[in-house]
């Protein structure tokens, strides 16, 4: 089995490896996948607007000419060189034509494949890993770290600089979609021009939309200032437009850690300003956190987050439906509040 991870990716991309020709791309963020896809693809080829050097079709293509992908494969560029063939959208109904093609001659051609989230197990993942010169590559959300490098990988391609109040911003307010990130870096790009002074916290803010959606953190406000009707109508806008149960514990969880630190340092008498700082929470963050802790001791945020992780606990375990034990953890958080 061979998989690429971030370091693999960015080895390959410099040095193409030529024993690696079938890549299997695919997972949660539709974005990265359509970027990884679209840079292993000018590998072989200098441009993806060449109809002689670079294909594209989807699995809806095979299911009306099964013998496309096999043909796309085995031509020969008129201008010479290598082309690169790009399936897109693939599924379990492509994997018999797929199988078809793993030993077929690659030595003018690379194959790209970019599937959705789908499992490690799958058999379009098991079946690519059977193949000598397969290679695929898992795309999950970006973490921070990852966005950190694609703010660091924009910013520097416009030869500007960007002060770390900013980046952090970027970091908190950024969405886990790779394309959607880029797009609102570039926008920012944009926005700077030819001005060549350093990014700053008030130019992100004016620019960057927050791409993680909104309702996501209307709900981890709502809980911790114990707004009830507000929680019920941010979660009911969140679990509307697909959001999972699991990803609003996680990120509740960690906005608590961080509260629970703060108020642990507080505790101990030192000044709120202080203590929002030595608990790693952002400048621009400090007065919602200030409105969040009010009085509280750690003795809360403790007794909160283990709500939560037991929650999340529950959903990964005891077979009940996910979003009601996400509602219940998150009503009993806002109600706790409240009564305060």
């Amino acid at each position: 089995m061979v998989e690429f991870r971030a370091p693999q990716i960015a080895s390959f991309l410099k040095s193409p490896d030529k024993g690696k020709r079938i890549f299997l791309i695919y997972g949660q963020d539709e974005g990265l996948v359509r970027e990884r896809a679209k840079k292993i693809c000018l590998t072989a080829v200098d441009s993806l607007e060449d109809p002689f050097c670079y294909v594209e079709m989807t699995s809806a293509d095979l299911s009306d000419d099964p013998a496309k992908l096999g043909d796309e494969i085995g031509a020969i560029s008129m201008m010479g060189g290598e082309r690169a063939i790009r399936l897109r959208n693939a599924t379990n109904s492509t994997i018999a034509i797929i199988k078809s093609i793993l030993d077929a001659d690659f030595s003018n051609s690379i194959l790209v494949i970019e599937a959705g989230d789908i499992r490690k197990d799958s058999a379009l993942v098991k079946t690519v890993n059977s193949a000598s010169t397969g290679v695929v590559i898992p795309c999950y959300r970006d973490k921070a770290q990852d966005l950190s490098g694609l703010i660091k990988e924009v910013i520097s391609t416009a030869n500007l600089t960007i002060d770390s109040d900013a980046t952090e911003y970027l970091r908190q307010n950024l969405g886990s979609d790779r394309a959607l990130s880029r797009q609102e870096l570039d926008k920012l790009v944009l926005y700077k021009g030819r001005e060549q002074t350093p990014v700053s916290l008030k130019d992100v803010q004016a620019v960057i939309g927050d791409s993680s959606a909104e309702n996501i953190f209307d709900v981890i406000d709502a809980a911790l200032l114990g707004n009830l009707p507000g929680l019920e109508k941010a979660l009911n806008k969140a679990f509307f437009s697909g959001e999972s149960s699991i990803a609003l514990l996680r990120l509740i969880q960690n906005q608590l850690k961080q509260l629970h630190k703060a108020a642990s340092f507080m505790d101990k008498g030192i000044s709120s300003s202080d203590a929002l700082k030595k608990a790693g929470i952002p400048f621009f963050n400090h007065q919602k956190a200030s409105a969040q802790i009010s009085g509280r001791n750690a003795s809360h945020f403790a007794t909160s987050l283990s709500i939560i992780l037991e929650a999340e606990k529950e959903c990964k375990t005891t077979g009940y439906p996910d979003e009601a034990l996400c509602r219940r953890a998150f009503l009993r958080i806002a109600m706790a509040n409240r009564r305060r």
